[in-house]
């Protein structure tokens, strides 16, 4: 339903509330991937704990993958996380995961995530 960017000095945090669509997660994505100082970002979380769900088709998947291998080539090293304990979203993290061959970290809480990126 909603995001929100916080912009830190050496990544971002993405808070997600309510059913995320692919709109919405792409809004956010392409921010974060514009931004200029994406070239020297060490992590991006997704905080996703006040997330219900998300609303993503295969083929909005496929972008998603595609944008993501894309942007790799400005910062290969950024690292990503996602926070969530739901099953669901959790699944869709790890089909993220094998199709871009990228390692995304999964966490439980925030706190768990920022200690993985730092």
């Amino acid at each position: 339903m909603g995001h929100s960017i916080a912009w830190e000095k050496r990544g971002t945090c993405i808070s997600y509330s309510g059913v995320v669509t692919f709109k919405d997660f792409m809004s956010a994505v392409l921010s974060i991937h514009m931004s200029p100082d994406y070239g020297t970002f060490k992590y991006a979380i997704h905080d996703m704990s006040a997330a219900t769900a998300l609303d993503f088709s295969q083929v909005d998947m496929s972008q998603i993958v595609a944008h993501e291998l894309g942007a790799r080539y400005t910062n290969p090293g950024v690292m990503a996380a996602v926070v969530t304990v739901n099953p669901d979203m959790r699944k869709t993290v790890e089909i993220f995961s094998q199709l871009t061959k990228l390692h995304v970290g999964l966490f439980d809480t925030l706190e768990q995530a920022r200690a993985w990126v730092q």
